[in-house]
């Protein structure tokens, strides 16, 4: 990618890697006309809005109730602000005034995976974008297990996506709903709920799941080898049959309970 993607759609254009500066409060508040409820995002407490022409999202600090230390968020800051990869989306910089502590990251053009999922028939994917999803989510998980950083929130209203669907990055691994424990292969496991969603179409809130998570209707089919019912209807004439039982592979390797068999990004069948 060029170091300045522009949307062929919508023309949003990302800013230039490695861009940063310090907000003010009041232009943040100014931007999103008070943190209007109008500008909110789905994805946690985030907004969107143009400051001198560069579209960005605001988005509250996931501790700034627990008035976590300056120390600690401005070393979360700088960690996040050393992440640059196409396939992740670009921390702007950050606003810490008193107690409010804000993340400004560039703006993705075309809302997360969530809102493509089947409970809106007009914006089904195609199974071409599904693996540009696919692969873009795995490169940017990759990307930061190597650089030493867990996701530790990847679920679909965390995958951001351009127009040209380009990906960006309840969905926690077993071991940390027993320990609180989290490691590289947690985001692993988590990876393996979003392939699930991607070849299913469904999303976690699915009347098709009952009282289950997607995990668990799941499991049985993919034990079954039952792989026709796990495809989004729709897809029958147009998935490629070799990519789908790849995914799925992929999938049963991700989510598999067992920590140290289970796979890990850096593993060349993920890619």
């Amino acid at each position: 990618m060029s170091r300045h993607y522009i949307c062929s759609i919508c023309h949003n254009r990302r800013p230039k890697m490695g861009w940063k500066r310090d907000f003010a409060f009041e232009e943040l508040k100014a931007a999103t006309k008070g943190f209007s409820q109008k500008l909110a995002l789905h994805f946690g407490v985030a907004y969107r809005e143009e400051l001198n022409g560069l579209k960005i999202t605001v988005k509250q600090h996931k501790n700034a109730r627990y008035h976590g230390s300056e120390k600690g968020f401005q070393s979360e800051v700088h960690m996040l602000s050393e992440v640059r990869h196409e396939n992740l989306a670009m921390l702007l910089g950050s606003c810490s005034e008193g107690n409010c502590r804000l993340l400004v990251y560039e703006y993705v053009c075309n809302g997360s995976l969530d809102n493509h999922l089947s409970r809106n028939p007009s914006r089904l994917l195609r199974w071409d974008q599904k693996m540009k999803i696919t692969l873009g989510a795995a490169k940017g998980l990759k990307y930061l297990h190597e650089n030493n950083i867990i996701h530790q929130n990847l679920r679909p209203d965390n995958i951001l996506l351009t127009h040209d669907w380009i990906g960006t990055m309840p969905y926690l691994a077993p071991e940390y709903a027993d320990s609180s424990e989290v490691s590289p292969k947690s985001d692993c496991y988590s990876f393996g709920v979003i392939l699930l969603h991607l070849i299913t179409g469904l999303r976690s809130t699915d009347p098709l799941f009952g009282e289950r998570s997607i995990v668990k209707w799941a499991k049985p089919l993919l034990r079954g080898k039952k792989y026709p019912e796990l495809l989004e209807h729709g897809m029958a004439d147009s998935y490629d049959d070799d990519q789908l039982r790849r995914l799925i592979r992929v999938a049963d390797k991700c989510l598999i309970k067992n920590l140290c068999k289970r796979e890990s990004m850096d593993q060349e069948c993920l890619l």
